[in-house]
């Protein structure tokens, strides 16, 4: 048997509790750079009729008096594995499915008591709402963890019948089926499963069969275990709160050597910065530097630009610097010719080489170039035809 524990409301969820000041009324969160689009919303917005994908215009007709707020995803994602590895420690196996709106943890076990165990864990940590379903199949029990009940239990041999009223959108559909089952008049998980599996699979191929016999309550998919990602971390707290960006920055710098010395021969590809105000307000800053954080020359550089767009109003009061997606370091590769990195191009490299073998033919091939490859030597293999 599997259990989904459903976390309603995510993002919405996470910006209550890192803004307090944002109250119990409507809430809406708005993805996008010029146009912008609804990511997720709470409860009320919801029975308002906002959904994901309206358009900002769309989604103020609808719920006028709905708070608007930037979307911060990268924030929903960093405290969505923190959660994920608390449970891990809680429990065997556990594997996340993530989304703004509404996220599942499926567990392998029935046992009411270890599911309010967990329950608790997640609410402690998130707090919001929390619903539980339990089936022979992963997709049974998250249809039944979203179906309004406390916890919603399916038991074998009916997973057919419980289905079947529910809309088909529920489904893994791609984009054809997505698009032709309503012209179809199939709107239900019911309707779909009436259909002849020849004519799914004549329609709709092997993506058709796997949904159709989700339809049907045939979930063989077993679970994926998660291993939560490694994660270094230290923290700060002053006695009196820090205002100015230089301080901050000073401080930043004062944890960097030690989280340094733990990577080891690994590296880091995201930097996160976690402060708290005065006023218990969070803020989050996160950077994706171009190439991966291994030297404290690095952190100099790119600290400053990040505090930039810190935008708290009160002083800080907590500090926490963290390394996340570690990775083994990439090996260099050595040249076969002695050519000064600083002071010498791609162009140049080969010209050299051209004077001083000048009876060779030299063919110019880059391949498995590295993750950060520099733009400049990029365009310059490309004029170079390499």
């Amino acid at each position: 048997m599997f259990s989904a524990l459903v976390i309603w409301d995510l993002a919405a969820t996470i910006e209550r509790l890192q803004q307090p000041g944002l109250g119990e009324g409507p809430l809406i969160l708005l993805c996008g750079e010029h146009h912008l689009k609804v990511l997720a919303t709470d409860a009320l917005a919801r029975d308002a009729g906002v959904r994901p994908g309206d358009s900002r215009k769309q989604a103020e007709l609808l719920c006028p008096h709905a708070a608007l707020v930037q979307a911060r995803d990268e924030v929903y994602r960093r405290l969505f594995a923190e959660v994920t590895a608390d449970l891990a420690g809680h429990i065997d196996k556990v594997e996340p499915m993530y989304q703004p709106g509404k996220a599942w943890f499926f567990v392998p076990t029935d046992h009411p008591g270890e599911l309010e165990i967990l329950r608790g864990r997640v609410e402690c940590l998130l707090g919001g709402k929390v619903t539980i379903g339990t089936a022979s199949g992963k997709f049974v029990a998250q249809v039944a963890g979203t179906s309004g009940a406390a916890h919603c239990r399916v038991a074998p041999g009916e997973e057919a019948a419980f289905l079947a009223p529910f809309p088909a959108a529920l489904l893994p559909l791609n984009a054809d089926m997505q698009r032709r089952l309503p012209m179809m008049g199939i709107r239900s998980i019911g309707d779909f499963a009436a259909l002849s599996r020849a004519a799914v699979f004549e329609q709709w191929e092997r993506a058709g069969c796997f949904c159709h016999d989700l339809a049907l309550g045939v979930d063989t998919r077993p679970l994926q275990a998660c291993q939560p990602p490694a994660l270094l971390a230290g923290s700060l707290s002053f006695d009196e709160s820090i205002a100015d960006r230089e301080s901050l920055l000073a401080a930043c710098l004062r944890l960097a050597p030690a989280l340094l010395a733990q990577l080891g021969a690994r590296e880091a590809g995201r930097l996160v910065v976690l402060l708290e105000d005065e006023n218990r307000g969070k803020h989050e800053l996160h950077l994706q530097p171009s190439a991966p954080l291994r030297r404290l020359g690095q952190f100099e550089k790119q600290l400053p630009l990040l505090l930039e767009s810190l935008t708290a109003q009160a002083g800080i009061s907590e500090l926490s610097l963290q390394l996340s997606e570690l990775a083994p370091l990439q090996p260099q590769q050595l040249s076969l010719f002695e050519v000064a990195r600083e002071g010498r191009s791609l162009r140049g490299a080969v010209n050299a080489w051209g004077r001083r073998f000048h009876e060779t033919v030299y063919q110019l091939s880059l391949t498995d170039a590295p993750r950060h490859f520099p733009p400049a030597l990029q365009y310059e293999s490309e004029a170079l035809s390499a």
